[in-house]
């Protein structure tokens, strides 16, 4: 009695987890399903279609075709990625991804420029269009497809050979010049380097002068010694100019050398005066040195010929000048 009782109770038991596994499938298979049912009903609301300005082109023409999808929110789309052809059209550009709201759907669209270099029929599509729901599955939509006649133009035999299409003036743009700009920006600002340190140099560099010999006698005894012995030689008077002045200049300024190691000989005129007052030369002298030898200046440059006054004035000035400039020498017993 007490085995048949207990034989019930195992069969009652395998009877109830029968059910609940039954239960469970059922309740899967519904959840499945559902989730395959939804995503079908969803895919329906995804469309893409193909747009072309015409279905027939010159040969070369370019020819614009827009991509619309449009998709539930919550959708991902993914657009097909740029690449060299369209379908079998060459590709030439495309314009960005537009986006746009439409109640609970997105529209999104993109423009492709394709083109042809050969006649014949072609077909642009179907695309592929790869979206993710909001189930997270992955799946794809075709759009629909166009045909595209390219035609070439009718030749005239009679006629000179000429091009189909007039050359195209593409515009040009600041991009196109930045790298000229930059390497004439270059060129330019090593040039401006250059001269500037070609002067810096000029004007640190020290003057390399092989040193003359200096005479016995202190420099004004040698300078009124050298203008007595030009005076008799009389040059002026014998229209020998040029060289009395020449003769006369020099002596002045090695007189400058010896007496102030001041480097006159390779000096012009203009540095001498610019640099006269770096010498304590009193005014008065340094007035008697410039008359000589502005004068001087005219007749070796200007080729003047000075009245006679002028030439016994300047050999007046040059002995002022030394004068005026010689070293005093004080005696021992004078201190």
């Amino acid at each position: 009695m007490i085995s048949i009782i207990i034989r019930k109770r195992i069969l009652e038991e395998r009877k109830g987890l029968i059910t609940v596994l039954r239960l469970v499938f059922i309740f899967h298979l519904g959840a499945v399903f559902n989730v395959f049912l939804s995503s079908k009903i969803s895919a329906q609301d995804i469309t893409a279609n193909l747009k072309a300005d015409s279905t027939h082109i010159l040969i070369g023409d370019f020819l614009n075709v827009k991509v619309t999808v449009r998709y539930p929110t919550g959708f991902t789309i993914v657009f097909p990625a740029t690449r060299d052809s369209f379908g079998n059209m060459e590709l030439v550009k495309a314009s960005r991804i537009d986006t746009s709201d439409n109640g609970n759907f997105k529209v999104l669209s993109q423009i492709y420029s394709v083109s042809a270099y050969d006649s014949g029929k072609y077909q642009l599509g179907p695309e592929k269009i790869l979206y993710r729901n909001k189930s997270g599955v992955l799946d794809s939509v075709l759009s629909d497809s166009i045909s595209i006649e390219v035609t070439t133009m009718a030749v005239d035999t009679a006629k000179a050979i000429k091009p189909i299409k007039a050359p195209v003036e593409v515009p040009y743009s600041l991009k196109e010049f930045l790298p000229f700009i930059a390497v004439g920006i270059i060129l330019v600002a090593i040039i401006i380097a250059v001269i500037y340190f070609i002067r810096r140099w000029r004007k640190t560099r020290k003057t390399v002068v092989k040193e003359r010999p200096k005479p016995k006698d202190p420099p004004h005894i040698w300078a009124r010694s050298e203008l007595k012995r030009l005076d008799e030689e009389k040059l002026w008077q014998k229209d020998e100019i040029k060289k009395y002045y020449s003769r006369l200049t020099e002596i002045l300024r090695l007189y400058l050398e010896y007496r102030y190691n001041w480097l006159a000989l390779e000096s012009t005129t203009e540095e001498i005066t610019g640099n006269i007052h770096s010498y304590n030369i009193p005014a008065e002298a340094a007035d008697h040195l410039m008359m000589v030898l502005r004068n001087a200046d005219l007749v070796k440059f200007a080729k003047m010929i000075p009245m006679p006054d002028i030439n016994i004035r300047v050999m007046d000035n040059a002995f002022k000048f030394i004068d005026l400039t010689e070293e005093k020498v004080v005696k021992a017993d004078e201190k």
